[in-house]
C-alpha cells in the first residue's frame, strides 16, 4: 500500500528517517561519495524540506518512500528509497508509477541520481526517463538528471 507520510507524526517520521539513512548509505557506497544531503537530515530538516512524502507499506512496515515537489508544469522527484531488505521486489517501480500519476499533464517529471548508482539509473531508464544533464558533485563524482515528459 502507498500512502502519504505525515511528517508531524513521529511514529511515521522516525521510520522514514531510519529508512532514508539505510538507503542513502548504500547509494553513498555505490557512487563513492559520503556527503549525500539526505544522510545529514534530521526530523526538523525533513519537516522543513517542502517535499511531500509517500510511503510504501508492507503491512505496518515502511519498506520504501518517495518525495516530490510539484509546480504547475513540473514534478520533481526529490528522494527515492527502498529498504535494503526489500531490494528487487518492485517497490521503487511502484513508488515511481504512483508519483508519476500526480504529475501535471503536458509537463515534465525530473529526477536525479548519482551517475554511479546503476540500479537507480536502470530504474529511471526502464520507466522512460531520459538523461538530460550531469552535475559535478566532487572530483570524479557526478549526478545525472533525468527527465520524462507527461502526456497532455
Amino acid at each position: 500500500m502507498i500512502r502519504p507520510i505525515d511528517l508531524e507524526n513521529l511514529h511515521e517520521l522516525l521510520p522514514l528517517l531510519e529508512l532514508q539513512q539505510l538507503a542513502y548509505r548504500i547509494e553513498a557506497e555505490l557512487i563513492g561519495f559520503e556527503e549525500i544531503p539526505p544522510l545529514l537530515d534530521s526530523p526538523q530538516t525533513l519537516r522543513e524540506s517542502g517535499e511531500t512524502f509517500f510511503g510504501h507499506y508492507t503491512g505496518a512496515r515502511l519498506t520504501g518512500a518517495v518525495s516530490c515537489r510539484q509546480s504547475a508544469r513540473e514534478l520533481t522527484i526529490c528522494r527515492m528509497m527502498v529498504h535494503p531488505d526489500c531490494f528487487r521486489m518492485g517497490i521503487a517501480g511502484k513508488l515511481l508509477q504512483y508519483v508519476e500519476s500526480l504529475a501535471p499533464p503536458g509537463g515534465a517529471i525530473i529526477v536525479s541520481t548519482g551517475t554511479g548508482n546503476i540500479p537507480a539509473v536502470a530504474l529511471y531508464e526502464k520507466h522512460g526517463f531520459e538523461p538530460s544533464r550531469m552535475h559535478l558533485l566532487a572530483p570524479g563524482i557526478t549526478m545525472t538528471q533525468f527527465i520524462k515528459l507527461t502526456e497532455s
